[in-house]
């Protein structure tokens, strides 16, 4: 497994933890209907965007090489 691809991984499994602890802890409603979030979830959306691009980007990255080698 090459370094970029754990890290892609890494992030999106990241992402996926912060947007589950987000959920399941940090979000309510008070009293006058107004929603309070943590930092959990702008982070876990910026982990889940870079991991996502940097494996679309090696997927693309991979498939370029494929069809040069044709």
């Amino acid at each position: 497994m090459t370094r970029s691809l754990f890290a892609g991984l890494a992030f999106l499994i990241i992402g996926i933890s912060c947007l589950f602890i987000e959920n399941i802890f940090y979000q309510y409603l008070d009293e006058d209907g107004v929603l309070h979030e943590s930092f959990f979830m702008p982070l876990g959306a910026l982990f889940l965007a870079l991991g996502v691009l940097m494996l679309c980007y090696l997927v693309v990255k991979k498939l370029i090489t494929l069809t040069k080698g044709r």
